[in-house]
């Protein structure tokens, strides 16, 4: 059975500098309107990485390609998946992300077939939870996102006319 079904959600890039990844898909991808969140902040009571407590602040921006949600990651502080990747290969492709119906049985699949949780966050407050799977052949990590209505909401309010996010088919 797989661990989920259904549309891609979001395509994700680590970066170095969020200003110059986002001039590159607008001048070349049109991808015109970015949304900025600065230093977002995880702490240990919040955050694991490779198993262990963790504590980083990222820099992100999203941005819609069509229908199509994309992420950029820059990292500011701290050791995550993000410091790793920009350490092991550089800039890059960093994950997919899904939106599972449900996402705690998604997870539990992913458990139960042996495939690492690499990172995993919660932010209580906001309703959010985001666990990263280690992607194995496929090199990139699979992002499982748990959204409250809140943040689908604010996605839907970002979405170009004519098109929807998977939670709207």
């Amino acid at each position: 059975m797989s661990i989920v079904t259904g549309p891609i959600f979001q395509l994700a890039w680590v970066v170095h500098d969020l200003d110059t990844a986002e001039r590159e898909f607008r001048e070349h991808y049109g991808v015109d309107t970015w949304m900025r969140m600065p230093s977002m902040h995880f702490g240990p009571d919040q955050a694991r990485y490779r198993g262990a407590p963790a504590d980083y602040t990222v820099d992100t921006s999203l941005g819609y390609a069509g229908g199509q949600q994309l992420e950029l990651i820059a990292p500011v502080s701290g050791e995550n998946l993000y410091t790793e990747q920009l350490a092991r290969s550089g800039p890059g492709l960093n994950h997919i992300a899904y939106v599972p119906e449900d996402f705690d049985a998604s997870l539990d699949r992913a458990h139960a077939l042996g495939i690492e949780v690499v990172q995993h966050c919660t932010v209580t407050e906001l309703g959010m939870e985001f666990a990263y799977l280690a992607g194995g052949p496929l090199g990139a990590h699979i992002e499982l996102l748990r959204l409250p209505v809140g943040a689908r909401a604010l996605f839907d309010s970002m979405i170009p006319a004519g098109h929807r996010n998977p939670w709207n088919r």
